[in-house]
């Protein structure tokens, strides 16, 4: 059976509230932002947060160009709603606005419980960028490092353009320490593919377990070439909750 969010942990729930500047203050003021469950009234909104924040900024999915492939889209969508069904999904909002300033795609990885969705994407790209990610997790097994049966992961961090540059990533993943204690979790761990998602992750006490350059995948397999991507490699980091 796939891990559930058990019944006992309220949903919706606000898990981290901060001040942070507010992009609509001429005078660069702070305003209080929190970061709480995604709920299904506002899918769409996240979607379209990731596909107009995300997809043309995230190295691999810039590389491949997932949003101008409609097959990859279409899969990569599919993938998100998902994500978003399992309910571990957080989302940010600035206090007395609706707009959806930022998430981050959580879920709950177990140890006998992997799904594998490689065998349900068609397109080259969406394969590539799985592939890759798997490598990263596959040669570091965090089940044995840590020793947990499971674990929080991720599947992409966003901030709305227009809020970038405040420290709102940094505030988001900082939600994740409350989240894993909620749900007795001693673990969270992703791989970090951009500077703008490592230099955060490194702020709060990630340590990295694994870093890859991507011009070394190639020597993983032929077919993993990036050149000219806009970054200089991924790394898998892991946060252990105290």
């Amino acid at each position: 059976m796939p891990w559930e969010r058990p019944a006992s942990v309220p949903y919706p729930n606000v898990w981290w509230t901060f001040d942070a500047p507010d992009p609509d203050r001429d005078d660069g003021g702070l305003t209080t932002y929190r970061v709480e469950d995604l709920t299904e009234d506002r899918y769409d909104d996240a979607v379209k947060l990731y596909t107009e924040n995300f997809l043309d900024d995230e190295p691999l999915c810039q590389y491949n160009r997932i949003r101008h492939t409609p097959v990859a889209y279409e899969e990569v969508v599919g993938f998100w709603m998902h994500c978003f069904s399992e309910r571990m999904t957080v989302v940010c909002y600035k206090e007395g606005s609706k707009e959806m300033v930022g998430a981050n795609l959580l879920a709950v990885k177990e140890i006998n419980n992997s799904v594998d969705i490689s065998k349900l994407i068609r397109s080259a790209g969406m394969q590539k960028l799985i592939a890759v990610n798997e490598y990263m997790t596959e040669t570091v097994n965090l089940f044995e490092r840590y020793g947990v049966d499971k674990y929080l992961t991720a599947y992409g961090l966003s901030v709305n353009n227009r809020y970038r540059g405040r420290g709102i990533a940094t505030e988001i993943l900082k939600a994740r320490v409350p989240i894993c204690r909620a749900f007795g979790l001693r673990l969270t761990s992703t791989n970090f593919t951009a500077i703008g998602s490592q230099i955060p992750a490194t702020k709060i006490g990630f340590k990295t377990d694994l870093e890859m350059r991507y011009d070394e995948f190639v020597k993983v397999n032929p077919t993993y070439t990036f050149d000219g991507i806009k970054g200089t490699s991924i790394k898998l980091m892991s946060l252990v909750i105290e």
